[in-house]
C-alpha cells in the first residue's frame, strides 16, 4: 500500500493548490476537508499493509450501535468462562465438554484441554500468551492507526493552511484578486485537522484501545480459571485418595 499512499498523498497536495470557485469564506471547505482526510488516510496507507488498512476503516464498526462484535464477543468469553468454571466445580464434565465443543472462543476449547490434561504452569501461561499475541496481531495495528491518526490529522491541517497562504499571496498580485477562497482553505484547513483529530480519531483510537484491553483481560482471567480448576481437580484426586 505504499506506492498508493504515496500518490494518494501527492494527489492531495497537488488538490491544495487547485483554482476553486469558491468565491467566499463559508463554514466547509471542500479543499480543506479532503486534504486533512485524504492526507490523513495517505499516511495510514504508507505506513499499513492492505489488510491493515482495511481493518482501521472497518474498524468503525466498532463505534456504532448494534455493528459492533469485539465488545458483544468479550462479554460472550466471560460468561462462557464463568459458565466452565461452575459445570467443573459441579462435576458436570460432560456439559463442560459441550460448551467447550459448541463454542466460538478458541480460548474456552484451550480451557478445557488444559484444566483435563493437568496442565503444570508454564503450559498454561504459554498457551494463554499464545492466545492473547493473536488478539493483539488482529487487533493492535488498526487500533495504532487510530491513534496515529489522531496526531496526524492537525499536521493535514496545517499543510492545508500552508497551501491556503501560498495560494493567498499568489492572489495578491493579481487584479480583481478574491482572497475569500485562500483564506477560507487557510483558516478551515487547521480548524479541520484538529476538530478530526481530537475529536473523531482519537476519542476512536481510545475507545478501541479499551476494547483490546477488556478482551485481553479476559483472556488473562481465563488463565487464572485454569490454573483454579487445576488446582481444585487436583485437590479433589488428593482429599478422596486420602479417605
Amino acid at each position: 500500500m505504499q506506492l498508493p499512499g504515496l500518490a494518494l498523498l501527492v494527489l492531495v497536495v497537488w488538490y491544495g493548490f487547485a483554482d476553486r470557485e469558491q468565491r467566499a469564506i463559508s463554514a466547509f471547505d471542500l479543499h480543506a476537508f479532503v486534504m486533512v482526510l485524504g492526507g490523513s488516510f495517505a499516511a495510514i496507507m504508507v505506513s499499513s499493509s492492505a489488510r491493515t488498512t482495511l481493518r482501521t476503516l472497518t474498524c468503525l464498526r466498532q463505534v456504532l450501535p448494534g455493528l459492533g462484535s469485539l465488545a458483544p464477543a468479550t462479554a460472550e468469553l466471560e460468561a462462557e468462562r464463568g459458565q466452565l468454571a461452575q459445570l467443573w466445580r459441579e462435576r458436570r464434565r460432560a456439559q463442560a465438554v459441550e460448551l467447550a465443543e459448541r463454542s466460538r472462543h478458541p480460548a474456552i476449547g484451550r480451557m478445557l484441554q488444559l484444566v483435563l490434561s493437568r496442565a503444570p504452569e508454564e503450559a498454561t501461561r504459554a498457551a494463554f500468551t499464545e492466545l492473547r499475541h493473536a488478539e493483539l496481531l488482529r487487533w493492535q495495528p488498526a487500533v495504532g492507526n487510530w491513534e496515529m491518526l489522531a496526531r496526524l490529522a492537525p499536521s493535514f491541517g496545517m499543510v492545508g493552511t500552508i497551501t491556503g497562504m501560498i495560494r493567498l499571496f499568489q492572489k495578491m498580485g493579481e487584479d480583481g484578486m478574491n482572497l475569500g477562497p485562500a483564506i477560507s482553505l487557510a483558516l478551515l484547513a487547521t480548524l479541520y485537522g484538529v476538530a478530526f483529530g481530537a475529536g473523531v480519531a482519537g476519542p476512536i483510537g481510545h475507545y478501541l484501545r479499551t476494547l483490546l484491553d477488556e478482551r485481553l483481560g479476559a483472556l488473562e482471567r481465563c488463565e487464572q480459571t485454569v490454573a483454579e480448576m487445576v488446582a481444585a481437580g487436583g485437590a479433589g484426586r488428593d482429599s478422596g485418595a486420602g479417605a
